[in-house]
C-alpha cells in the first residue's frame, strides 16, 4: 500500500501536459517529420503535409483506392513514410492490389507523386539512407537496400529467422537495430546489410518499439520489458518492467534520458538513464504508435487519435 501511495504521489508531482496537440480528420497510421515538415498518413488513404513551424497544412496527397477480397473499394493502407535528407522527396510505402507493396516518391518541389515499383515482397518499413537509397525491412526478417536512381536492389539479406516488427536507424545512417518476434535486436551494417551483433538477454518476446542513439539501443517488447543495451559490449545496462505494452520507446540525443509508454492510460514515463523517474506525460487518448525526442528537452509522440508535442522541465 505504501509503495502504491508513493507511486501516486510521484505521478502527481511529475505529471506534464502537452504543449501542442495536432489532430486530423481521420485516424493516424504513420508520421514522419524533419525541421521543415510534419507529415501524417491517415487510415483513409490521405497524407497531410504540414509546415512544422506553423503547423499549417501546406499540401495533401490522396492515394488511389484498392479492392478488398470482396471486390469493394477501400483506402490504401500506409506502411511507412520518410523524408529524404535534402527535404526534396517523401517516400511512401503502401499496400496495393492483391496485398502487393507499392513504393511512391512525392517531390515537394514539383508536387508530383511518382510510382517507383510494385512488388510481391512484403516490405513493412522503409527509410532514406541518402537522397537516392532506401533501406527496407521485410515481414520475413530481411534487410533490403534499394537504389532509386538505378531502380535496383543493392542487397537483400536475411537478418533473422522470425517475423519482422520494426527497425530504427542511427543519426549518421550507418547502423540499424532490427526488431522481430524473438525479442533480440539485431545490429545491421547498413552499407553491407550484414548483421554484426545481437542485443539480447532481457527482452524475451516480440519487439514493439526500438531506438538507437550513439552507442545505446532501447528495446520495448511485448512481455512489457524495456532494456537499454550498450551496442559496443552487447549487454543491457538498464532494465525496466512496465505496466503495459511499450508501443513507444526512445532515448534522448544526449543519452541522459529515455521515454516509454508506461501504462494502460497511455501515459509516457520519462526516466534518467540511471532509472530515476523525471516526468509523466499525460494526454494521449489511445495507445501510442511511437515516441521520439526532437531534442533533449522536446518529445513528439503519436497515437491513432493525435500527435502531441511535449516540453520537458
Amino acid at each position: 500500500m505504501k509503495k502504491f501511495l508513493l507511486l501516486i504521489i510521484a505521478i502527481f508531482l511529475y505529471a506534464l501536459q502537452p504543449s501542442q496537440k495536432i489532430t486530423f480528420n481521420g485516424y493516424i497510421s504513420k508520421i514522419t517529420y524533419n525541421k521543415n515538415y510534419l507529415i501524417a498518413g491517415l487510415e483513409n488513404g490521405t497524407i497531410v503535409i504540414k509546415d512544422f513551424n506553423t503547423l499549417q497544412n501546406i499540401d495533401k496527397i490522396t492515394l488511389p483506392k484498392i479492392h478488398d477480397f470482396m471486390g469493394d473499394l477501400i483506402s490504401m493502407p500506409i506502411y511507412s513514410l520518410d523524408i529524404s535528407p535534402d527535404s526534396k522527396k517523401l517516400m511512401i510505402l503502401a499496400e496495393g492490389e492483391n496485398a502487393k507493396r507499392k513504393l511512391f516518391i512525392y517531390n515537394f518541389e514539383t508536387k508530383k507523386l511518382n510510382h517507383i515499383f510494385t512488388t510481391k515482397q512484403t516490405l513493412m518499413k522503409g527509410a532514406f539512407i541518402d537522397n537516392n537509397k532506401v533501406f527496407f525491412g521485410t515481414l520475413s526478417d530481411e534487410a533490403m537496400l534499394y537504389d532509386l536512381k538505378n531502380k535496383k536492389n543493392i542487397y537483400k539479406i536475411q537478418i533473422g529467422n522470425y517475423v519482422f516488427s520494426t527497425f530504427s536507424i542511427n543519426k549518421n545512417k550507418t547502423l540499424a537495430v532490427f526488431g522481430d518476434e524473438s525479442g533480440a535486436l539485431k545490429v545491421v551494417d547498413i552499407k553491407t546489410g550484414k548483421k554484426i551483433k545481437e542485443l539480447k538477454g532481457y527482452n524475451k518476446d516480440k519487439t514493439l518499439s526500438c531506438d538507437i542513439k550513439k552507442h545505446l539501443a532501447i528495446n520495448g517488447s511485448s512481455d512489457m520489458r524495456v532494456a537499454i543495451y550498450d551496442i559496443n559490449s552487447g549487454y543491457a545496462k538498464l532494465t525496466l518492467k512496465v505496466k503495459f505494452l511499450p508501443y513507444g520507446a526512445t532515448i534522448s540525443p544526449d543519452l541522459s534520458k529515455f521515454a516509454v509508454q508506461y501504462n494502460e492510460n497511455n501515459d509516457i514515463a520519462i526516466y534518467s538513464t540511471y532509472k530515476k523517474l523525471l516526468n509523466v506525460l499525460k494526454g494521449h487518448t489511445m495507445a501510442l504508435n511511437g515516441i521520439k525526442f526532437l531534442d533533449k528537452k522536446t518529445i513528439i509522440s503519436f497515437s491513432p487519435a493525435e500527435i502531441l508535442i511535449w516540453k520537458l522541465k
